[in-house]
């Protein structure tokens, strides 16, 4: 064996005979891990050649902490859980598909959600095409708060598996072996098959119970009576789809123009995770560090994810692995998450990339980690209630991060001192609602400042939200531009808004639904159309030096307590903040490329105003 702590992986190498060494590396991960075993504890490195190593799983344990695995210089190794598919052939009979054979799908041995075909994440083939079925459930039962633990009563399994069709909205021809439904909840969804459809009945009975029952929130939210279908050869409706024929036990695809049988390169997840860091709390893994690598293609089992598609493995998974480092790492065509790292304490996360994966980005919890200079984007592309970047726990820093297109929150957090800061984000919030930019739920001493959030559609959507049981925690100096409810507040006291700047070609709205003792500094809010002011009876304590300005002259302000799902207070009395020098007047407030400026500088410097710059807000990449 020898004496060098440095492993050689290349794809040309030998598991057989090769040692590990320049002139004879491992050819797979596995076997590079179990050569750096050999040598003795302490600093071991596994460098690795340009390539793709397909279908790779590789556990990390305690034996392999302070082990580092990065790619040799000016490559850019692949690693994938999956296989490629070969054998493409022409379905014939008039059709435009592809069909290959998979093994083990037709005896349920193998089943996947994600394709990857010639570099692109697939579509799967969806009915409709378009907009999504109005379903026929009902679940008339009050929603009572995340804090007051969730519904009136516990659905029943009846309830959580039963879906009510309306006549005539699914196509008879449709394989019930195939199909799987999404079911619309409020800020999450469930994805479940199809047990037994009852066509007469008009009742399909899922496979696995939903998140919800489907019909829930349906009283204030129409999208949460809507499902859609998906895996079916009636949502073949353009090119560059598949689906998955359990029934014939093959893959079927309709290429784009161009695409040449012989020439496609594919591939069809095995594996729920590539790297498995599998500590335990009396035995940690410690110290790994991943650096230059790409890492995709894997799968998701057949339940529900839950909020945020949290239940979801990562293409990098870990439990325990303290002290983790992740540089310049990329994942893309995952199934699950990105990268999913639990219970791990002071992990740093800098320079890394995640797109184009079927649930969220970046999931971690643990206390004092950080995460900065990422770019994720185009994430939820089976699971819409995904999660650009999670972190729980406390003392997390993230900051310099970029994020766009999501489907739902782009930041979801929770914990003590957490420091959210010069973060940038663009068209998010795209499918769901109830989420924002920055989404914050019992928030203790946290401070969100320096962000730049724009682009982002009128609907229930945010730019910045302190949500339920947050306290004594700072939202400063971000900005809002384009974002029609960019600041709203629910269930959370004592904290302070100061020198944020919102601005809207349309109409604006601030929200405090029961919230009590948050002091407003040194805000401005202008926009073009109906400015809404709308905090609780005790929601603002203090109103100090702010400018709020709508150029159509119509203001709004709404004191409000409960939502209509709560308890209301009887006959409540508005308790009015301290309004200490704040103004309706025009700034003259505008942002180029994140850059404040104001035209009546009298005006600002009487209010104590400082223009923001947030244009060095992001990693820097698209």
């Amino acid at each position: 064996m020898s004496k060098s702590a440095t492993i050689h992986l290349d794809p040309g190498g030998n598991d057989v005979g090769g040692d590990g060494s320049r002139a004879r590396p491992a050819r797979s991960l596995v076997r590079a891990v179990a050569l750096a075993r050999m040598h003795a504890p302490g600093r071991r490195r596994i460098v690795v050649g340009e390539g793709v190593y397909p279908d790779t799983e590789v556990k990390f344990e305690v034996a392999d902490s302070g082990l580092e695995v990065v790619g040799a210089a000016g490559a850019r190794p692949v690693f994938l859980g999956g296989i490629r598919i070969e054998g493409w052939r022409a379905e014939g009979a008039g059709t435009p598909f592809w069909v290959a054979e998979v093994p083990g799908v037709r005896d349920g041995g193998l089943d996947f959600r994600a394709l990857v075909v010639n570099g692109r994440f697939a579509p799967r083939a969806r009915h409709p095409a378009q907009g999504a079925i109005r379903n026929d459930s009902d679940f008339p039962v009050r929603w009572m708060s995340t804090t007051k633990g969730g519904w009136e009563r516990p659905p029943t399994t009846e309830e959580l598996t039963t879906l009510r069709l309306r006549p005539g909205s699914l196509p008879e021809t449709l394989s019930e072996h195939n199909a799987e439904l999404t079911i619309y909840h409020s800020w999450d969804e469930s994805l479940v098959g199809i047990r037994v459809w009852d066509r007469a009945r008009g009742v399909i009975t899922f496979s696995t119970p939903a998140g919800h029952p489907p019909g829930a929130f349906g009283g204030w939210k129409e999208q949460a009576r809507t499902f859609v279908v998906w895996n079916t050869r009636e949502g073949m409706t353009q090119p560059g789809q598949w689906y998955l024929d359990r029934d014939r036990g093959c893959v079927v695809y309709w290429p784009l123009d161009g695409e040449r049988p012989g020439e496609a390169v594919a591939y069809a997840p095995t594996r729920t995770a590539v790297i498995r860091l599998a500590g335990t709390a009396e035995a940690p893994v410690r110290d790994v560090r991943l650096k230059g690598l790409e890492f995709g293609v894997t799968t998701t089992p057949l339940v529900a994810g839950g909020f945020g598609a949290l239940r979801f493995e990562g293409a990098i998974e870990g439990h325990y692995a303290h002290g983790l480092r992740l540089e310049g790492v990329c994942v893309r065509w995952a199934g699950g998450q990105g990268v999913r790292v639990m219970h791990s304490d002071g992990v740093r996360c800098r320079d890394c990339t995640v797109h184009e994966v079927g649930a969220g980005g970046l999931v971690f919890s643990g206390n004092g980690g950080e995460v900065s200079g990422c770019l994720i984007h185009h994430i939820g592309r089976t699971y819409p209630s995904a999660l650009a970047l999670r972190v729980g726990g406390d003392d997390w820093r993230v900051h310099h991060n970029t994020l766009h297109h999501t489907p739902y929150s782009a930041v979801n957090a929770g914990g003590r001192r957490l420091h959210i800061e010069h973060n940038r984000f663009h068209h998010v919030m795209e499918e769901l609602v109830d989420g924002a930019a920055i989404y914050v739920f019992a928030a203790k001493g946290c401070v969100l400042r320096g962000n730049y959030t724009y682009d982002v559609r009128d609907e229930q959507v945010h730019a910045y939200y302190l949500d339920e049981q947050s306290e004594g925690s700072l939202v400063e100096g971000n900005v809002a531009v384009g974002v029609p409810w960019p600041i709203h507040n629910h269930m959370a006291w004592n904290c302070v808004l100061r020198r944020n700047v919102c601005l809207n070609g349309g109409g604006l709205r601030i929200s405090f639904p029961n919230c009590d003792g948050f002091r407003l500094e040194h805000n401005v809010f202008a926009c073009e159309g109906e400015l809404v002011f709308e905090p609780s009876y005790t929601g603002v304590a203090v109103l100090r030096r702010n400018a709020f300005f709508s150029r159509a002259g119509a203001y709004r302000w709404v004191f409000h307590d409960r939502l209509p799902s709560l308890e209301s207070n009887a006959g409540p009395t508005p308790a009015l903040p301290l309004n200490q020098g704040s103004v309706t007047a025009d700034l003259g407030c505008r942002c180029d490329n994140g850059v404040v400026s104001f035209a009546n500088r009298e005006l600002a410097a009487r209010l104590g105003l400082r223009a923001p710059d947030v244009s060095g807000a992001g990693c820097g990449r698209e």
